[in-house]
């Protein structure tokens, strides 16, 4: 079944489906992620409330919802970003056959608060920015890679700073990563309720992504 720009076809696991790339003929298998830690409705509304947040027109009600979900459930909200820039991430290796990890690992902040410095409760120092950027690229690629002790090593650093700066500079890398992959013509919008639409749901067991070249 078409969905976008991709083709979606049954996998032998209920949870999981394959994700074909028609340009590169590539594939991947996308697993749908733990109801208990990631459900697939959270999922889905996250992705619509990211892509609005980086068009612009309505980016101000979807920051507020953003960070009114952040006061319920901070790790949920960020977890289920990261989830989606791991993603995208596959979404960029299918197309172009570059492994998801080296996108990842060069994820970067480069918004208004790093250059002046100047917002409030913004940090400050050049080594900050580092330490965080870093933490947030660690948190995209426990989601990639499904590795428990990645995904609770982000959780405790989330919980131990401030999850506000998270989402601010989570959504600044959102919002330069999918100009970026929808400049480079991969259909981002609505993916993750094409997932939600060829899988059941998961346990986590499995690594969410795999990638066949």
């Amino acid at each position: 079944m078409a969905s976008g720009a991709y083709v979606w076809s049954a996998h032998a696991e209920p949870y999981a489906a394959i994700l074909r790339d028609p340009v590169s003929g590539r594939r991947a298998i996308i697993r749908r992620p733990a109801a208990d830690r990631l459900p697939i409705d959270d999922l889905v509304r996250l992705e619509r409330l990211a892509l609005r947040w980086a068009g612009l027109p309505g980016q101000a009600a979807a920051q507020a919802e953003l960070f009114g979900a952040l006061d319920t459930d901070p790790l949920r909200v960020l977890n289920g970003m990261n989830w989606l820039l791991a993603y995208w991430a596959v979404l960029w290796d299918l197309r172009r056959g570059h492994p998801a990890t080296d996108l990842i690992r060069a994820l970067d902040y480069t918004g208004p608060w790093r250059e002046t410095g100047k917002a409030p409760d913004a940090p400050e120092g050049e080594h900050v920015w580092q330490a965080i950027t870093q933490r947030i690229r660690a948190g995209v690629l426990g989601q990639l890679t499904g590795e428990p002790r990645m995904r609770e090593a982000y959780d405790a650093e989330v919980t131990r700073l401030a999850p506000d700066i998270f989402l601010h500079i989570t959504l600044a890398t959102v919002d330069g990563l999918s100009q970026d992959l929808m400049t480079q013509g991969l259909h981002l919008r609505g993916m993750a309720s094409a997932l939600a639409e060829h899988t059941g749901p998961g346990d986590g067991s499995l690594p969410p992504f795999g990638v066949t070249r």
